[in-house]
Order: structure tokens, then sequence, then C-alpha cells
């Protein structure tokens, strides 16, 4: 798939030969950035399903964007219903619920609803949910706010 440069021999077995550096580099490119090297949607079946419309060139530091968030989500309590998420995300309640459900997000089932601790929400948006290729607008514009807060006055005022 373009990945690693290979050479085709022909043969019916052992048919692609690689180079032992190739695959050292492709795995240090894998680890620097795994969504580079994201499968795209659609190329083992016969079409695209959906096209995504905004991706993140621009990687974020985990950390800095935990800070933003929790400041920017100070006022929600440490529990958070699944209307709260639905609130400070953006995402639909499915989606939420397939988090938890896939265990990507910790969730405690009580009264018959889902309490998230509010620390585990933003860990889950600072890292995993970056990956997401089809963002709610709320989490676009969180990112894009990152990159604002992020950027030095000096370059804003050319932006």
């Amino acid at each position: 798939n373009g990945y690693i440069p290979c050479e085709d021999t022909g043969k019916k077995t052992r048919r692609f030969k690689i180079r032992i550096a190739d695959v050292i580099e492709y795995l240090t490119r894998l680890e620097d950035s795994p969504e580079s090297l994201l499968t795209p949607p659609g190329i083992f079946s016969s079409g695209i399903k959906y096209r995504p419309k905004h991706r993140a060139e621009v990687q974020i530091d985990a950390k800095k964007f935990m800070e933003m968030l929790k400041k920017k989500w100070s006022s929600f309590p440490d529990a958070l219903t699944v209307g709260d998420v639905i609130k400070m995300t953006g995402y639909c309640q499915t989606a939420i619920s397939q988090w938890i459900s896939k265990e990507k997000l910790f969730g405690v089932w009580y009264y018959n609803k889902y309490l998230i601790p509010k620390d585990c929400l933003i860990e889950y948006m600072a890292t995993k949910a970056h990956r997401i290729t089809q963002k709610s607008k709320k989490h676009r514009d969180l990112i894009q706010q990152y990159h604002v807060e992020q950027t030095p006055t000096e370059c804003r005022k050319t932006l």
C-alpha cells in the first residue's frame, strides 16, 4: 500500500523483498505519528463510505491540551452524566455509550445512567479522541482554541 518500499520478485511464495532499514524507518514513523499511517477508509472495500472533512495535520501536546480542558470545563461537576459530556464535547449519546462499552472511556452505571469522571473524559479527549477522523464541531473548536492559545502573540498578529 505504499508505506514500505518493496521489490516484486514475481514468485508465488515470498513474492516481495523488503529491506530491514525500510521496516525500521516505517516503525519509527509509526511511533512518532500513528495518524499519518492510518489505512484510508474504503481501501479494502468497494468504495469509501464517507469523506473525512477535517483532519488534524498538526499534533497537539496532550498535557497542555489537558490543562486547557481542565480550565475550560472547571464549572462542570467531577462526576458527569452523558448529557454533560454531550454538552462538553458535541458528540451524540450513541458515540459516548459506545466509548464506554468498548472501554475507551471509563463510566460507571449508577441508577440507570452512566457517570463519567471528568478527569477520565479530559484524558480521553486529549489522547485517544484526537485520532477520531470525523470530529464534532465542538471538538474541532477546542483544538482550534488550543492552537490559538499555543501560538505566540507575534504570530497571531500575522494570522
